[in-house]
């Protein structure tokens, strides 16, 4: 989906995995295909991996050893990524643990989340079942429950632990995906200065425009929550 960027979307693959993945366990839990269970979510991971193998082997003759080229010369983009995603998501989950008092501090608002994603853990099927009035289906946007709920389920967590860790997942998605824009747009402003005629496919990603894609998720993340 992103061969023509400088970094081939390689800071976009987490987000857009845990969407579409929840997205088809979303889509067969509403329409009675799948179940909300952990066989069902393996199934959706199974469709997710089915559905990004087509795409990758849709030009077998082109793409035959573009993932192995992408990660020799991209290799110091992986590790930057995978770096900024471990440390934002480590640090997140420290600070919230030392800070478990925010959800007293909300107006009540993480207390209603938590239900909702009790709620959502406890459905078989979707819409979710409301936790305020049995029988009822729950009459507000879930879907970002849906993603925390299949997170929850597959890492083993209790909800209340789940709940916090898909928080510093927020974050590290955030961080690594902030990076990504920004590095790309630099590295595509710097070739079209350049005046390069080469395809945008091959544009280089070079040190300075992964230190200005950190650059961006300091500003992203950090600085605009302060």
């Amino acid at each position: 989906l992103f061969k023509w960027l400088p970094g081939r979307g390689y800071a976009f693959a987490k987000p857009l995995g845990l969407l579409l993945t929840s997205t088809i366990l979303w889509i067969g839990a509403s329409l009675g295909v799948l179940k909300n269970t952990t066989g069902g979510i393996v199934v959706a991971l199974v469709a997710t991996a089915g559905i990004s193998l087509w795409f990758y082997l849709r030009d077998s003759t082109e793409n035959a050893q573009a993932l192995l080229d992408f990660v020799r010369e991209r290799w110091r983009l992986v590790v930057t990524v995978e770096v900024l995603f471990g440390v934002a998501f480590v640090a997140w989950a420290v600070l919230r643990a030392y800070a478990p008092d925010k959800i007293m501090t909300s107006g009540g608002e993480k207390f209603m989340e938590i239900a909702f994603l009790n709620a959502t853990l406890e459905s078989v099927r979707f819409p979710p079942h409301d936790p305020w009035l049995s029988g009822f289906a729950i009459s507000y946007y879930y879907f970002g429950y849906v993603m925390m709920a299949l997170m929850t389920r597959l890492s083993g967590a209790a909800s209340g632990v789940g709940f916090e860790l898909y928080d510093a997942l927020i974050f590290a998605l955030t961080a690594a995906g902030a990076f990504g824009v920004v590095s790309d747009l630099v590295a595509g402003r710097a070739r079209e200065s350049a005046g390069e005629g080469q395809p945008r496919r091959h544009s280089h990603l070079g040190a300075g425009h992964l230190r200005a894609g950190l650059l961006g998720a300091l500003f992203v993340a950090v600085l605009g929550n302060l």
